[in-house]
């Protein structure tokens, strides 16, 4: 799982800042002059140095990365089918884990609790989640809102999140389609 999520990291880093400032902090890292946190694993400690050198907060730039994985054609083809608009999307995220679960065995997120507070409110809760997981989910969130279109205020505040949807139609959806919009366009030739 670290692997997968390193290298995730990896990439967002390398495609928004740049693939020279991304290793000349893994440099750093191998001369063992960034702290990689108590187990030594990952690149938690790479995440600090970079938000300590763009004079970012770490949390941002954990969202920053959620809002980026959502950009990415088969993650977002995944989110999609947890709801035909927004509200729904949010309704159904404690099914992510087990969906992601089935995509890559060896992910393991925490396990999510929602609570509609009202009828334009939703709270949701990360049990058990390692640092960076909120606001990663927050960045999801915020690229899925754009994706379908909706206007929401999302606030990550530890490991709940708290939802507010103020309209459903705000902007255009981007649309979803079962199958590969590819090879249908193609297939129909």
């Amino acid at each position: 799982m670290q692997t997968l999520l390193d290298r995730a990291i990896g990439e967002f880093m390398r495609e928004v800042y740049g693939i020279e400032r991304w290793q000349d902090i893994l440099d750093q890292m191998s001369q063992g002059l960034i702290d990689t946190g108590p187990d030594g694993a990952g690149y938690a400690g790479a995440m600090r140095e970079a938000a300590r050198r763009l004079a970012k907060p770490e949390a941002d730039l954990f969202e920053d990365l959620g809002a980026w994985l959502a950009r990415h054609e088969p993650i977002r083809r995944l989110l999609r089918f947890s709801g035909s608009n927004f509200r729904d999307f949010v309704m159904r995220l404690d099914e992510l884990p087990d969906r992601a679960h089935m995509v890559v065995p060896e992910l393991r997120m925490p396990s999510i609790l929602i609570r509609q507070d009202d009828s334009n409110t939703v709270t949701i809760e990360l049990t058990e989640a390692q640092a960076g997981w909120p606001p990663v989910l927050g960045g999801i969130l915020r690229g899925m809102a754009d994706d379908y279109g909706a206007l929401g205020l999302i606030l990550v505040e530890g490991d709940v999140i708290t939802v507010r949807i103020s309209d459903e139609s705000f902007s255009e959806d981007r649309g979803f389609q079962l199958g590969d919009p590819y090879h249908a366009a193609t297939a129909s030739r």
